[in-house]
């Protein structure tokens, strides 16, 4: 019986994908309750607490997992070694050591477990996690907005709502991959309701470029279908802009900061002029500390003195300061190697292809006007954008060294060679030098 209604009721999981599939699914529940306790005691205990559990899970799970011969060889190596150099360079320039260091710490221990589990795994836990991440978002989703509802903290009721409209995007952005029609039809309106919602303009622009790779992939496949979903995206868009729903949808969070006593801050960041000036500034930050200020909001009190806000309001700025301008060029170079690798692999299918880099491009055009980058594992998605690109990037070594998955497959019953004389064991099959048959490409049920 397969993980989840929808996927292939033929896949038989091992206990590693079984692992995986609970594992991101209790991460969800963590961060929900971290959120609540952020909300709540105005502390972020919670968020620290459930990272550091998941840390803890990751590892012990790593370490008793089988050895994947092979899989951090090769490429990998050759990616974690100029990280490496990245974080020893930014570690010794840190205006915090100790928290630079932590999040490094952090980061390449999720990597390497990640990696190592991953490894072992044959790989069906991506026909069971992608069918559950609606449903994930959506729970973490309620958690904020409920929270954010009940909450006097005006700086915490912000953020919330700016989270919040991360989620909804990624509960339509997941939702549009669901495995069966009405499933894609219920999450598409649950995630627009959740945009809608947060009251979040970076949440409703981010849409049309999450789009981008859902409709380069339907039109890969089926050209009518991207130019119907290109058509109906372009429709609906000028339908809310025209509307009286976008006035309303603006007014969401002005609302809730008027009945929590909320200034005139909320309205300042959200201006187009306010984001454009905290850009500018992080530019001429980044230019005196052409090093990087050290991971890990380490600019939080210079920007707070000179612009009365905590952080530049944008994901690559953000990187920008933090890495330096030598971290910032390696770590981009890493991240568009690592997705030429998964674009130019036979073995993953554009199906899965299309849904990994829609959910990336979701939290770029998210990072856009908000302050989420890759290193940053202190949220619920970027757990869930580690393990996938670990996994695609690794894809063709792990397959490779996987117990029960290598490219020679077993020898089939009664396809032994005749007796050979001796106490020689019987011929293989195939037989030496004929090529064995390729492994089957990996693509969602349905």
């Amino acid at each position: 019986m397969s993980l989840f209604p929808g996927s292939s009721s033929s896949t038989r999981h091992s206990k590693t994908d079984r692992w995986i599939v609970n594992y991101m699914t209790m991460a969800a529940g963590l961060f929900a309750f971290s959120y609540l306790v952020a909300y709540v005691w105005n502390s972020d205990n919670g968020t620290r607490g459930a990272t550091a559990t998941l840390a803890l899970l990751a590892g012990v799970k790593a370490i008793m997992s089988p050895t994947a011969h092979g899989v951090l060889r090769g490429r990998a190596m050759v990616f974690l070694s100029l990280m490496f150099c990245v974080a020893l360079l930014n570690i010794v320039v840190s205006a915090d050591l100790v928290q630079t260091s932590l999040r490094w710490l952090l980061w390449f221990g999720m990597v390497i477990c990640f990696s190592r589990i991953v490894g072992a795994s044959d790989g069906s836990w991506m026909d069971a996690l992608p069918q559950r991440l609606p449903f994930l978002f959506t729970v973490i989703y309620v958690t904020i907005i409920v929270e954010a509802r009940f909450n006097a903290n005006p700086t915490n009721v912000a953020f919330a709502y700016h989270l919040s409209g991360l989620y909804g995007n990624l509960i339509l952005a997941c939702g549009l991959f669901a495995a069966k029609f009405w499933q894609r039809s219920v999450w598409v309106i649950v995630g627009l309701v959740a945009i809608f919602g947060s009251g979040a303009g970076g949440a409703l622009f981010t849409i049309p470029i999450m789009f981008v790779p859902y409709i380069l992939y339907s039109a890969s496949s089926m050209p009518v279908k991207g130019i119907a979903v290109a058509g109906l995206l372009m429709a609906g868009a000028t339908f809310f802009l025209e509307s009286q729903l976008f006035s309303q949808f603006l007014n969401i969070k002005l609302n809730v900061s008027a009945t929590n006593s909320y200034s005139g801050l909320e309205r300042l960041e959200r201006s187009k002029e306010m984001r454009l000036q905290l850009v500018q500034y992080g530019l001429a930050l980044a230019q005196k500390n052409p090093l990087g200020t050290g991971l890990g909001h380490t600019y939080s009190d210079s920007i707070s003195h000179d612009m009365g806000v905590s952080h530049v309001h944008n994901g690559t700025v953000t990187m920008l300061i933090e890495l330096g301008f030598p971290g910032f060029a390696v770590a981009i170079s890493m991240l568009l190697w690592i997705f030429w690798t998964i674009l130019r692999s036979r073995l993953i299918k554009n199906q899965v292809k299309g849904f990994y880099f829609t959910y990336f491009f979701t939290i770029f055009g998210r990072s856009l006007s908000e302050n989420y980058t890759p290193f940053d594992l202190g949220n619920y998605f970027n757990f869930v954008f580690l393990i996938m690109t670990a996994y695609f990037f690794l894809y063709d070594r792990s397959a490779r060294f996987t117990p029960g998955s290598s490219p020679r497959p077993a020898v089939p019953p009664g396809r032994m060679g005749p007796p050979r004389p001796g106490n020689f064991p019987p011929r293989p099959w195939p037989p030496p030098g004929v090529r064995p048959p390729p492994r089957r490409p990996m693509a969602f049920p349905g």
